[in-house]
């Protein structure tokens, strides 16, 4: 027996919440939520250094400099088991005239993927959702600008894929791996290494939230409710009273 909870988080990225005051090399860069085998590099021969930083509006997120060539790679994800996958992320144009999703350009392990043509009415980020990828067990990512195809100045953040996964039937080993601990609306997983991700199902197979770990714990989010839900990490699921 397995449960099919369709489109579940394969990987997830919010630029960390490290301090970016001074801005930092996306290569220099140690503060992603993603760790090896995931690397964060950039094509070093471009005239361009796409960076993370925050303004006084937004957390931290990547930066693509107008006028420059630059680009991020996002290496060693791990895909496998999974299909259906789904590229999902948040963009935003410092200046909006002529500023549209579609300049930037999206590989996948070197295959050009189709984005939308989006317009933007004012500077917040807005999502662009469920860019189809090629099938494969390990991803590539390359976000790339070319200098005369950005005028703008473009924030990229939230790096999202999703893909289809049967899960067996919900267990505990025999060596449990994860223990959660609930303290208000902050869930412990002090077992698990930081950038891991957790996802919280209802007994529907409905997913309610997706988070990566940060210091050892996630937020609970608003819409869960005192019930018994199932909590799934490090490819373990484990059902557990929220």
């Amino acid at each position: 027996m397995s449960f099919s909870y369709g489109q579940e988080a394969v990987f997830y990225e919010t630029c960390g919440n490290s301090d970016v005051t001074s801005a930092k090399k996306v290569d220099l860069y140690t503060g992603w939520d993603n760790s090896s085998p995931v690397i964060f590099s950039r094509t070093t021969t471009l005239d361009g250094v796409a960076d993370v930083r925050i303004t006084s509006t937004s957390t931290n997120h990547v930066w693509f400099p107008s006028g420059k060539n630059s680009d991020l790679i996002i290496s060693g994800i791990s895909a496998a088991g999974f299909t259906h996958l789904k590229l999902s992320f948040d963009i935003a144009a410092y200046k909006l005239t002529d500023a549209n999703v579609s300049k930037l350009k999206v590989y996948c392990n070197d295959t050009p993927l189709n984005l939308p043509s989006i317009t933007f009415e004012n500077s917040k980020f807005i999502p662009v959702t469920d860019i189809t990828l090629p099938e494969s067990s390990v991803i590539t990512l390359k976000f790339q600008y070319a200098a005369d195809n950005n005028t703008n100045g473009y924030r990229l953040d939230n790096f999202r894929i999703t893909g289809d996964k049967s899960i067996s039937e919900v267990y505990v080993p025999s060596s449990v791996e994860f223990y959660p601990i609930l303290s208000g609306n902050t869930l412990r997983l002090p077992a698990l290494a930081d950038g891991a991700i957790v996802e919280i199902f209802d007994l529907l197979g409905t997913q309610v939230q997706v988070s990566a770990l940060h210091g050892g714990s996630i937020e609970l989010s608003s819409k869960i409710r005192k019930f018994l839900y199932l909590v799934r990490a490090n490819n373990v699921t484990l059902k557990i009273i929220l």
